[in-house]
Formats: structure tokens, sequence, C-alpha cells
């Protein structure tokens, strides 16, 4: 399994201004962060994993958060959207599934980062590590972890877990988003 080490080593190699912060306490989830670290939890990312169509993606958003199903259908392109099985999601990106790292994510990962993500100047995502955080400049996430950026999780909009998959309403919204573009 990838960790704290491997994703320093990464940033380093590609020069990447980064800090790796020891946490007070051991966390489980990343949606756990803000409250560790007394942050606020729009400074904090994590990794959603979805299956959409035949292809596996990524989406970037602020702790606590689900992408809204149908902006990442439609920022995808797709037709059909489920969350990969942590198994899966272990074996895919080689990080514990509660706690994947936004940087080192495998090219064949189509990654996409919520546009809220970027207006925190300074973010802290996971580690892979359960007491270890990146501390690191959104602009500087954005651009190591290869994300594409869309408005994945607006304010005012529902969220749902995606631990079932997407039923007809959502599909019917994503195609009237493809056919509206």
């Amino acid at each position: 399994m990838k960790d704290a080490l491997d994703v320093h080593r990464s940033l380093l190699a590609r020069e990447v201004p980064h800090e790796v912060v020891r946490l007070p306490r051991v966390v489980l989830s990343a949606d756990e962060i803000p409250e560790v670290l007394d942050l606020a939890a729009s400074r904090c990312v994590v990794v959603r994993l979805y299956h959409a169509d035949d292809r596996v993606a990524a989406v970037i958003v602020r702790a606590g958060e689900q992408p809204h199903p149908g902006a990442v259908l439609a920022a995808l392109d797709a037709r059909t959207l489920r969350s990969v099985r942590p198994a899966e999601v272990n074996a895919i990106t080689d990080f514990a599934a509660p706690l994947v790292s936004p940087v080192l994510l495998p090219e064949s990962v189509e990654v996409l980062a919520d546009s809220c993500v970027g207006l925190s100047d300074v973010v802290y995502a996971p580690t892979g590590d359960s007491g270890t955080v990146l501390g690191i400049s959104s602009r500087w996430l954005l651009t190591a972890s290869r994300a594409r950026v869309a408005e994945l999780c607006s304010p005012m909009s529902p969220t749902i877990d995606l631990a079932d998959d997407v039923d007809d309403d959502v599909r019917q919204l994503a195609q009237r988003l493809r056919d509206w573009r």
C-alpha cells in the first residue's frame, strides 16, 4: 500500500511545495480530518471513487461532501455511475479505501475536482496513512492530481450517497445536461 512517504517523495521529485503533517490522533476516514485538525471542512479534501460507465473516476470534494451525481455524470459524459467498493478502491489505487490521496492516482483513473476546492489557498488531504495529512496549496493539488475542475457540489443542490446505482431520474437529468451542452 502507498503511504505518506510515497506521496512526499512523488511531490519532491516534481518540486511541488507541500508539507506532511502528523495528526494528533489517528483517523479512520478522510472525512474525520477537519475535526482532528480543528479546521473548517472547506479546508480539507477527500477522494470519492466511482465507476462511470466502463471507467473509474476519482472525484475530489471538500470533506463531508458528496458530489452531485448529475454533475459527475455530465462532467464525465457518462450514462451510469456507481461507487467503487472499498476492496476495489484498495486494488485500483493502492491506498487504503477511506484514506485515498488525490496524489499518485493511477493514470487510468480520470480525476475531477469540485470547483469549491480551489476556494481555499491551502487544503489538507489524506496521504493514505491514518496518522498524517498532506498540506498543499489548492493550485498545486489540482496540478499534482491531474484534476479537471468542474462544478460538482452545488451548495443548493441535494446530494446523495452513491452506495447504490444511480436511479432513472438522475440518469434523465444527466442526459438533459448533456443535450443542453
